[in-house]
């Protein structure tokens, strides 16, 4: 039996959408078109257009794809989004996503996946949010990691006590972009917004909302957005979160570093790591933590979040599936987390 595809529209057709597919170290599909041009993707999903208001990525994506002159279209701002779309990705620059979002709400689409953040303001937010009730809206974000099998294994081995009771967070987001932009137009903002966003988005889905203690903002000039951002915050059960983002490093570098009453856990782009207590082979009567590898840990040959996310997508599209990851309520107040390292700024 043939399977009923989605008809699907990518709006911004740049480096997350597509271009990032050349990229010969990264597990494909790693762009929105790698997915829907996947032999998985071309089964579940039919990409029907593709909109940028540059024209040099319009022909780049065209070529690229080696799709008809039709399927792509340089000026969407005066283009009619087609009655037939079940779902619309943007991946516009992050100051677009809430006047996007909102079009095509209004346009009738009733499936949206948005790239992080969703807007620039937790203000920007409950307006796409007030639409989306309105209309009777699904809103997706892109904050892919929340997919990813092992960031998964980690978060239900936590959830099972399989790794004892949370007890501290250090999350650590470094980048070597110098200059990372007017990001956060209204508070300022810079590398916390982009790129530090994925770390508050998983403390969110690890720990729940929690509580800025303190924070501090460093910038390389008065008025400038900021170099490094650090935050101690706390969740409702107590547990210490210190959070470092910086965008003056010389490498990149994305780490979870988990300890709880009897295990520590290192999630980052280079790799996991799993430490258990063990009777100390250097101190008499004390515990000492020893690394090991957990037997369940998903093979790499099965991580892709890419594909976790839009799975996700089609189960709940074909009604399959309710629960949805990464909601635009869990959006909202990771915004407000970031907005209070903003307004606590020293």
């Amino acid at each position: 039996m043939k399977r009923s595809k989605i008809k699907t529209i990518l709006i911004g057709l740049g480096r997350i959408c597509s271009s990032l597919e050349t990229d010969p170290f990264r597990k494909k599909p790693c762009t929105h078109m790698g997915v829907l041009q996947s032999d998985w993707g071309k089964d579940r999903f039919e990409f029907i257009l593709g909109l940028d208001s540059h024209s040099e990525k319009c022909e780049s994506f065209q070529s690229s794809w080696n799709l008809p002159a039709e399927t792509v279209h340089p000026d969407p701002s005066k283009f009619s989004l087609p009655k037939s779309i079940q779902l619309a990705v943007i991946s516009t620059p992050s100051v677009s996503h809430e006047n996007w979002a909102i079009h095509c709400i209004t346009q009738g689409i009733p499936n949206l996946l948005i790239e992080k953040p969703v807007a620039l303001t937790e203000s920007g937010a409950k307006r796409i949010q007030k639409h989306a009730i309105k209309y009777n809206t699904r809103i997706w974000i892109n904050h892919e990691r929340r997919y990813h099998p092992s960031y998964k294994y980690v978060k239900e081995q936590l959830t099972k006590g399989n790794l004892g009771k949370l007890k501290s967070i250090r999350a650590s987001v470094f980048t070597s972009a110098k200059n990372p932009g007017l990001a956060f137009s209204k508070l300022g903002g810079g590398p916390l917004l982009h790129d530090g966003t994925h770390a508050v988005d998983l403390l969110h889905w690890i720990l729940g909302k929690s509580k800025l203690v303190d924070s501090r903002l460093e910038r390389p000039k008065k008025g400038a957005t900021e170099s490094r951002a650090v935050a101690w915050f706390r969740s409702m059960e107590g547990v210490d979160v210190f959070l470092d983002v910086s965008g003056g490093r010389k490498y990149f570098q994305f780490e979870l570093d988990l300890h709880t009453d009897s295990h520590r856990i290192i999630c980052s782009n280079d790799g996991f790591q799993f430490f258990q207590s063990q009777t100390s082979k250097l101190y008499k009567g004390f515990q000492s933590l020893s690394p090991y590898d957990p037997p369940d840990f998903p093979s790499p040959e099965t991580a892709n979040a890419f594909l976790g996310i839009y799975d996700e997508i089609y189960q709940v599209i074909k009604g399959n599936k309710q629960k949805m990851e990464g909601t635009l309520s869990d959006n909202i107040e990771i915004l407000n987390m970031i907005e209070s390292i903003y307004r606590k700024k020293r």
